[in-house]
This record gives C-alpha cells, sequence and structure tokens, in this order.
C-alpha cells in the first residue's frame, strides 16, 4: 500500500492554526518574550501583598526580578551561555515554577 505524500507542515501550518511555525520551534523563546513585559508590569504594581515565604514586599520585588533575568536571558539564549547565565536562569525559572500561582494581586 502507497503512503499518501505528507503535505510539508511548515507550509500549511498558518492555515491551520493562530500563531507561526517558528513560536513552536522556539517555544521558551516565545514564551520569555511574552513573560517579560507582564513580569515587570507585575513587579511595578502596588501589590497588596507578598507570595508566601517572603518577609515583605522588597523581598517578593527581588524574587520577581530573578524571574524576570532569567527570561531576558532566554530571549538571547544559546547553548554557549556561560555557567552565570545558566546559574540566572535555572534560578530564576525555579522561583518561576515555585511561585507561579502567586503571580497575581
Amino acid at each position: 500500500m502507497k503512503r499518501k505524500k505528507r503535505d510539508d507542515d511548515s507550509e500549511n501550518w498558518s492555515c491551520k492554526n493562530d500563531y507561526p511555525i517558528e513560536e513552536v520551534w522556539n517555544t521558551y523563546h516565545y514564551i520569555a518574550q511574552a513573560i517579560v513585559p507582564r513580569l515587570k508590569a507585575f513587579k511595578a504594581l502596588d501589590k497588596h501583598g507578598h507570595a508566601p515565604g517572603f518577609s515583605d514586599i522588597n523581598t517578593w520585588n527581588k524574587a520577581i526580578q530573578k524571574m524576570i533575568d532569567a527570561f531576558e536571558l532566554l530571549m538571547y539564549y544559546s547553548m554557549s551561555s556561560d555557567k552565570d547565565e545558566q546559574r540566572t536562569i535555572e534560578e530564576g525559572l525555579d522561583l518561576f515554577r515555585k511561585h507561579f500561582l502567586n503571580l497575581w494581586d
């Protein structure tokens, strides 16, 4: 039985989806671009409190800044990033994961 020739996914992608295929190939990059301005806006808010585990709003804002730093590095990430950058990314992503549900006011 002959297989039908498969359409080129990248050619037909935009007809089937609301976003370009490049956003799928580089999902981490797209998410980083989308989350950075939102985290910056959230940090700038006159928030009514802070996430559990933080002593005050200043320490909470410092943690949010670490998240921002991580996602900003991911916007320009390459596998050749140095160890300090990799550590910054890991720390910020860990904070983001741990406090994701606390990103509201």
